[in-house]
């Protein structure tokens, strides 16, 4: 491996368990809460589904899971008291999930976390950093997708 390839490595492997580990640490403290990363980010995709919801089909595709184990998360959110099931009116077959005002008051400590956090980033860069930035990370992110099978 050349020095590019290590160093790029290095960092990759760096910057991922730090942004877990600080977005983790952060939601804690910001929120007194027991929640997972996890539990969080299904929180986000159900949030983005405004006050229609977000079915379990659509949760397991956005998180990469799988619909059972969409379903035992949606459980345990439940129980928690930040989201609740409503069956579809014209199909009884259809789950849709939605947040609690206790989900709500979570996702957006957490969406607030979140553009605190690139707002902080942003004003540590120059206007050329930042497109160079978004650039690379684009590009990153192409590949990841790529190599998952993902369409761009």
């Amino acid at each position: 491996m050349d020095l590019f390839a290590e160093a790029l490595n290095d960092i990759l492997v760096k910057a991922y368990r730090n942004i877990l580990r600080l977005e983790e640490q952060s939601l804690k403290t910001i929120s007194d809460t027991s929640l997972s990363i996890n539990e969080m980010h299904l929180i986000e995709c159900v949030g983005k589904g405004k006050e229609e919801g977000v079915t379990i089909s659509n949760l397991a595709s956005e998180l990469c899971i799988t619909r059972p184990s969409a379903t035992i998360a949606v459980n345990k959110l439940e129980k928690k008291g930040y989201v609740k099931k409503i069956n579809c009116q014209d199909d009884g077959r259809v789950v849709y999930v939605v947040l609690t005002d206790k989900g709500r008051k979570i996702d957006d400590i957490h969406r607030q976390y979140h553009l605190n956090m690139v707002d902080a980033i942003s004003k540590e860069l120059s206007e050329n950093e930042r497109r160079y930035l978004i650039e690379g990370i684009h590009k990153l992110n192409n590949y990841f997708k790529k190599s998952i099978g993902e369409k761009k």
